[in-house]
C-alpha cells in the first residue's frame, strides 16, 4: 500500500507537470490568438480543465497526507489501502476529464487550421487592399482639386453677395417710390379709385394724353374701349358674349358716378347680335302670318278647310326634317357648333314658298278630277304633275346649289336646308304624305263644301 502511494505520489507529480505545461499552452494559444478567447467551445473546454486541475490538486495535497499517514503509522494501512481505493475511483473520473481536454484540445486544433486558412485568404487580400489604398490616394487627389473648385466658387459667391446688395439697394429705392405712390392712393379725393390710381405726373406726360386722344373724344365726354373675342366674330358664341359684355357694363355703373351714363356695344358681333333679335322677333310674326296667310289661299283656292290643314302640316314637317338634317351634317361633318341665326328665318321664307307652290299643282289637278273616284283622281294627278314638280325641284336645287361654292357660312346652310327640303318634299311628302291624306279623308276632303260630282 505504501509503495502504491508513494506510486501514486509520483503520477500526482507528473499530472501537475502536465496541467502547468496545459496553462502554459492555453496563454500561448490566447496571446497569438485572442479571438479565442471568446469562442464557446473554447471557453467551455477551459472550464471543465479548470476543474479538473483544482480536483487533481486535491487529490495530489490527499495523496502527500496518505503517503505521511503510511509512512508514520503502518497501523493505518487498511484505512489507507481503503483511502487510496477511493482515490483511484477519483483518478478514472479525472482520467475521464482528461480525455475530455484531449479532445477539447483536438477541437482547438482544428480551430487553429481554420485561423491558419484565414490568414492565408488575409495575404491573398493583401493585394486588393494595395489597390483600395491607392483608389483612396486618388480620391484625396480628386479631394484636393475640389477643395480648390469651392475656394473659386466661395469668390463668386462674395461677388453675387455683392451684385445682391446692389439690387437690394435698389429695391429699397424702388419701395420707397411705392410708398410715395400709396400716400398719393390714400390721400386721393376720389375714393372710388381706390385700387386703380394714376400718378399726376403720368397724367401730364405728353405720350399719355396720346392715350385720350385715340380712346376718348375731344370734349372727354365719351370714350371706347376695345374688347376682342377670343372666338368667331360672327358665330353664335360671339353673338352671346355680346350680351355678357353689356349685362358687365350694367353691374359696374351703379353707385358710380357713372351711374347716369348711357353706353352702347358696337362692332360686327354687336350688329349680328342686333339682327338675330330683330329676326327672333320677325321670325315669330313671320311663321304666324305666312302660314295664316297660305291656309286661307288654299282654302279659297281648293274650296276646303280640309286639304288645307294637311298640305300646310306638310310642309311644316318637311321644314324641321330639313333644318335637323341641315343641322346633323354640319355638326357632325364639318365640327360647326350648329346653325347661323339667319339660317331658320330665311330657309323658312323659301322654302314655304316652294313647297306650296308644288303642292299647289298636284292638288288642283286633283281637283280637276272630281267626278272620279278618290283614288283615279290621285292616281292621275300623278302621272300628269309628277314629272312637272319633280322638273321643278330639280331645276330649283340645281339653283340654290350655286350657292355652295360660295364660301359663306350663312349661304352654305341656307342652300343645304332648301336642297334638302326640297328633295323631300318631291320625293316623300308629296307622292307618299298627301296621297294618303287624301285616301284616308275620302270625300271629307273637300269639308265643308261639296264636292263636284
Amino acid at each position: 500500500a505504501l509503495s502504491q502511494a508513494e506510486s501514486a505520489q509520483g503520477i500526482t507529480a507528473d499530472v501537475q507537470k502536465m496541467i502547468e505545461q496545459t496553462n502554459q499552452n492555453f496563454k500561448n494559444l490566447e496571446s497569438e490568438i485572442p479571438e479565442v478567447k471568446e469562442n464557446p467551445s473554447y471557453l467551455a473546454i477551459k472550464g471543465s480543465y479548470t476543474e479538473l486541475a483544482s480536483a487533481i490538486k486535491q487529490g495530489s495535497q490527499k495523496a502527500a497526507v496518505y503517503t505521511k499517514q503510511a509512512a508514520n503509522a503502518k497501523k493505518q494501512l487498511e484505512a489507507a489501502d481503503a483511502f487510496i481505493a477511493k482515490a483511484q475511483e477519483e483518478q478514472k473520473v479525472y482520467t475521464s476529464k482528461i480525455d475530455a481536454l484531449i479532445n477539447g484540445l483536438g477541437q482547438i486544433e482544428k480551430g487553429l487550421e481554420e485561423t491558419s486558412k484565414g490568414q492565408g485568404q488575409l495575404a491573398d487580400s493583401l493585394p486588393k487592399l494595395e489597390s483600395g489604398a491607392g483608389d483612396v490616394a486618388e480620391g484625396q487627389k480628386q479631394m484636393k482639386e475640389k477643395v480648390g473648385e469651392f475656394a473659386g466658387q466661395l469668390d463668386q459667391l462674395t461677388k453675387g453677395l455683392n451684385s445682391s446688395v446692389d439690387g437690394l439697394e435698389k429695391i429699397s429705392s424702388g419701395l420707397m417710390g411705392a410708398g410715395d405712390y400709396l400716400d398719393q392712393l390714400k390721400n386721393a379725393s376720389d375714393q372710388e379709385m381706390s385700387g386703380w390710381f394714376v400718378p399726376k405726373e403720368v397724367l401730364k406726360n405728353k405720350q399719355f394724353q396720346q392715350v385720350f386722344n385715340s380712346y376718348m373724344s375731344d370734349d372727354r365726354h365719351i370714350t371706347t374701349i376695345d374688347v376682342i373675342l377670343e372666338g368667331n366674330p360672327y358665330g353664335n358664341g360671339a353673338i352671346a358674349n355680346v350680351k355678357d359684355i353689356e349685362a358687365s357694363v350694367k353691374r359696374a355703373l351703379p353707385d358710380t358716378h357713372l351711374n347716369d351714363a348711357s353706353f352702347g356695344v358696337g362692332g360686327v358681333s354687336s350688329i349680328n347680335a342686333d339682327l338675330k333679335q330683330l329676326s327672333d322677333q320677325d321670325f315669330s310674326n313671320t311663321v304666324i302670318y305666312m302660314m295664316i296667310g297660305i291656309f286661307l289661299i288654299l282654302v279659297l283656292l281648293f274650296r276646303s278647310i280640309v286639304m288645307p290643314v294637311y298640305l300646310v302640316g306638310s310642309l311644316i314637317l318637311t321644314y324641321f326634317a330639313s333644318i335637323g338634317i341641315t343641322e346633323f351634317i354640319f355638326t357632325a361633318f364639318f365640327g360647326y357648333p350648329g346653325l347661323n341665326w339667319a339660317v331658320p328665318f330665311f330657309g323658312f321664307v323659301i322654302l314655304m314658298a316652294l313647297g306650296v307652290d308644288y303642292s299647289i299643282f298636284l292638288m288642283e289637278r286633283f281637283n280637276e278630277y272630281r267626278g272620279t273616284d278618290i283614288k283615279t283622281a290621285m292616281m292621275e294627278s300623278m302621272k300628269n304633275m309628277g314629272s312637272v314638280i319633280i322638273s321643278a325641284a330639280v331645276i330649283l336645287a340645281g339653283t340654290f346649289a350655286a350657292m355652295l361654292p360660295s364660301g359663306v357660312l350663312s349661304l352654305l346652310q341656307i342652300a343645304t336646308l332648301i336642297l334638302t327640303g326640297l328633295l323631300l318634299y318631291a320625293f316623300v311628302m308629296l307622292p307618299l304624305f298627301v296621297p294618303v291624306m287624301v285616301r284616308i279623308f275620302g270625300s271629307a276632303n273637300w269639308f265643308p263644301f261639296k264636292r263636284k260630282e
